[in-house]
């Protein structure tokens, strides 16, 4: 028994040699695969190396070819250096001469500068010449636009008169039928003031010779006074009421002259105008002028064309208008545009009538 235990013992101490005995070999194996893929890799470089060798050496017969032909350039190099050595004395000498020639040429350059000068000044000149030839040219074709257009617009212009005259025409005789009534009511008119100047005149003589006659009454009964003062006053007021009846009727007809001179100059206007052109603010400077009330002030603004409106005073109205006029003159277009709603017509009348007749380019012919 003891035998056959340690013969087990033997046997797996002979299994556990042969396993490692195993692993040896297989480690030994994986050493030869890898010294044969070492092997093969210097096989590689040594043929590599060979290789090298060879071209080392081609290089090396080339090198030797190419120091030959160094040396030899060498000496072909010596023999160009004494040439140049030479030819470096010749060049000296020559730029002894070309530095003369530079001096020459260093005079005949700042006279050349002088000269440029001269002619850029010149060029200058030639080119702000030419600027304002441009300019000129530019401003002539401007103005020669806006002729061509004014000139359309003249046509157009001239196309609607025709039209209006056209239709003038037909009205101007009716209107000198109603000029001719105006003159003659007008007419009527002014003999009825001489007569009422007339009548007032012989009221005034009467009231003299009341004076009068109180002032011999006065003398003939001797009266006190209390019956002097009596009188005067009476007969005072008699005259005073006679003056009164005076004025009233001066006014009433000065209210219907007014009237009829409006009329008659309104219409008076109107005929004259029909043998002349419409009044027109093409090619003309158009200045607006309004005019209100608010309660019992009167209020005015100005208003350029394409400008700003500008509430003004009066006067400072008519001096603005007669800067305008004396700039302007018959070119001066007066837009006037009272408020019908704060005016009556006679104000918005007059103050049209007025501005226009002193103002206005079409009214001062």
């Amino acid at each position: 028994t003891s035998a056959r235990e340690q013969l087990s013992e033997e046997k797996t101490a002979l299994l556990a040699t042969q396993q490692d005995l195993e692993n040896q070999l297989s480690s030994l194996e994986q050493d030869r695969i890898a010294l044969q893929a070492t092997r093969a890799s210097l096989q590689t470089e040594v043929a590599g190396l060979i290789a090298a060798r060879q071209q080392l050496t081609e290089e090396k017969s080339e090198l030797a070819q190419e120091l030959a032909g160094a040396t030899l350039e060498r000496k072909q190099l010596s023999g160009e250096k004494a040439a140049l050595s030479d030819e470096l004395a010749g060049v000296t000498a020559e730029s002894t001469i070309q530095q003369e020639q530079l001096a020459e040429s260093e005079g005949l350059r700042e006279q050349l500068a002088l000269d440029l000068t001269d002619l850029n000044s010149a060029l200058m000149s030639l080119q702000a010449e030419q600027s304002r030839l441009i300019m000129a040219y530019e401003t002539q074709a401007q103005d020669q636009a806006a002729v061509t257009n004014a000139r359309d617009a003249l046509l157009q212009e001239r196309d609607v008169l025709a039209d209006q005259i056209n239709a003038l025409e037909v009205t101007r005789g009716s209107l000198r039928v109603e000029v001719s009534a105006l003159r003659e009511e007008m007419s009527g008119l002014v003999r009825s003031t001489v007569s009422t100047e007339r009548a007032l005149e012989e009221s005034q003589l009467v009231g003299e010779e009341l004076t009068a006659r109180l002032a011999e009454t006065a003398l003939e009964y001797k009266l006190t006074k209390e019956e002097l003062a009596y009188l005067r006053a009476q007969y005072t007021d008699e005259v005073a009421a006679f003056a009164k009846e005076r004025e009233l009727l001066a006014a009433t007809h000065k209210e219907e002259l007014d009237i009829l001179r409006e009329r008659h100059s309104d219409l008076e206007s109107k005929y004259n105008r029909l043998v002349r052109p419409a009044r027109s603010a093409v090619g003309r400077f158009v200045v607006e002028v309004r005019f209100w009330k608010e309660g019992d002030l009167r209020r005015y603004s100005l208003r350029p064309e394409a400008g700003v409106e500008n509430s003004v005073g009066e006067s400072e109205l008519h001096q603005e208008l007669t800067t305008l006029k004396a700039r302007y003159g018959d070119k001066l277009y007066t837009k006037v545009m009272p408020d019908d709603n704060s005016l009556t017509h006679g104000e918005a009348w007059r103050f049209t009538n007025k501005i226009l007749n002193r103002y206005d380019y079409y009214y001062q012919n």
